[in-house]
């Protein structure tokens, strides 16, 4: 559990600004990584989510509160709901949100403006921002998520889905899972 907490959280302690590019969905462990990087963009049509949480566990790891506040975090995580990219850039999940034919321009304009800049002052300024988060309990969060994870795992309704996955297959299990929610996209 404390290698993959480590490996979870490379792009946070990397040295060099780590940009995710977020097309198409962007769920569960999708979320894990690119809100661990230090700037997200993302295609308007891009989509936010971690439906898992209303089944099979809780985050193992937790940039949500930190990026979005604590009401837009509990209403995408209590409910397991998603977002498309030009919201969730509206309330931070993402920095920016562009056309889909845009994304690969978008974030290789912000990279080679971010390579204009000395390696080791980008390197500081990174680290800055990032003991501001550890104050305020970012690296402990994360340590707490994973561990409220493996307890998300014993949760009843995880057996019930792990054995509609064995007896009827993963996309029963889903199915029955989302079903109940019927549109999971939130629309500002």
């Amino acid at each position: 559990q404390q290698t993959a907490q480590r490996l979870r959280m490379a792009p946070l302690d990397m040295h060099k600004p780590v940009i995710a590019q977020v097309h198409g969905r962007c769920l569960a462990g999708g979320t894990d990584l690119a809100l661990l990087c230090d700037m997200v963009i993302c295609a308007e049509d891009a989509l936010f989510g971690f439906p898992p949480a209303r089944s099979q566990g809780s985050l193992p790891s937790h940039m949500w509160l930190y990026l979005v506040g604590p009401q837009w975090a509990k209403r995408l995580l209590l409910t397991g709901d998603s977002i498309r990219g030009d919201d969730a850039a509206q309330i931070g999940l993402a920095l920016k949100a562009v056309p889909a034919d845009q994304l690969d321009a978008e974030v290789a304009a912000l990279a080679a403006r971010l390579a204009l800049i000395d390696a080791d002052l980008l390197s500081a300024n990174k680290r800055i921002v990032n003991l501001g988060l550890e104050l305020m309990g970012a690296r402990t969060m994360q340590r707490m998520a994973a561990e409220m994870d493996a307890r998300g795992h014993l949760a009843a309704s995880r057996t019930r889905f792990n054995e509609t996955v064995r007896t009827e297959g993963l996309k029963e299990a889903v199915r029955q899972r989302d079903e109940p929610f019927g549109d999971p996209v939130i629309k500002l």
